[in-house]
């Protein structure tokens, strides 16, 4: 491993530990976040009326919550290697990333209107944006040929997904 290389053993076991609480982090924030999303998208009628159901006592997003936890449930199992969730994981979040970051161009344009008011600068306007979604764009293909069963895994989720989000529209 290159960290041991560089900082030693003890450093290496540190390098891992921040690793850890990284990866704990970004779970918790998952684990939060994702169930509070598809809520709101069921709120908004974007995802089937259940989403939004919540316990009036506790206002816990129950069944968001229920399918968040079944899905991730079903990835554990199918997986069953810390390297595979997190190629597959990686994989998705790219398209959540590229897609979100294009966006900036669709807004850009329905919202001409407010060019030279101030209220949308940005330096290098388009330069910024396409880097980034080129560098997910790298990442996802980096994933698909290194690990094309986790990309095509992404996929047939992504799909799911889609075609779920295009049912209940």
């Amino acid at each position: 491993m290159v960290i041991d290389r560089i900082f030693g053993t003890g450093g290496a076991s540190v390098f891992s530990a921040f690793l850890f609480l990284g990866v704990l982090a970004y779970v918790n924030g998952s684990l939060l976040s994702n169930p509070r999303v598809m809520y709101a998208m069921g709120d908004d009628g974007s995802l089937p009326k259940i989403f939004a159901r919540h316990n009036t006592q506790t206002n816990v997003t129950t069944v968001s919550l229920t399918i968040f936890a079944a899905l991730c449930i079903v990835i554990l199992y199918f997986s069953q290697e810390f390297e595979k969730i997190l190629t597959f994981t990686i994989f998705l979040d790219s398209f959540g990333m590229i897609l979100s970051a294009a966006t900036i161009f669709w807004f850009r344009k329905k919202t001409k209107h407010l060019d030279g008011t101030g209220i949308y600068k940005m330096k290098l306007f388009p330069l910024f944006p396409v880097i980034f979604i080129l560098a997910y764009l790298f990442v996802a293909i980096s994933i698909t040929l290194a690990d094309p069963n986790a990309a095509l895994t992404g996929l047939a989720v992504l799909s799911a997904f889609v075609v779920l989000y295009f049912y209940s529209a």
